[in-house]
């Protein structure tokens, strides 16, 4: 009968380590979700300013030069 008691202890510690591990496993895929999610944000921006940053270059008033002589090349 000790033994059963015993085992029963036994199991019962382990399943509340492995509790506690999976707890810990899900606070840390959180704490990954929120970095991927603050990532994905940074890169949406940067985006944005890069499309922003191509407009404005394809409507810039470009001149174009002609060289005059090997020197102006």
């Amino acid at each position: 009968m000790q033994s059963l008691e015993d085992e029963l202890e036994l199991k019962t510690q382990k399943i509340k380590r492995l509790e506690q591990d999976i707890l810990m496993l899900q606070e840390s895929l959180l704490t990954t979700q929120e970095s991927l999610k603050e990532t994905q944000r940074y890169l949406i921006k940067l985006a944005h300013s890069q499309m922003e940053l191509n407009k404005r270059m394809a409507a810039w008033p470009f001149l174009k030069v002609k060289a005059k002589g090997k020197e102006d090349v």
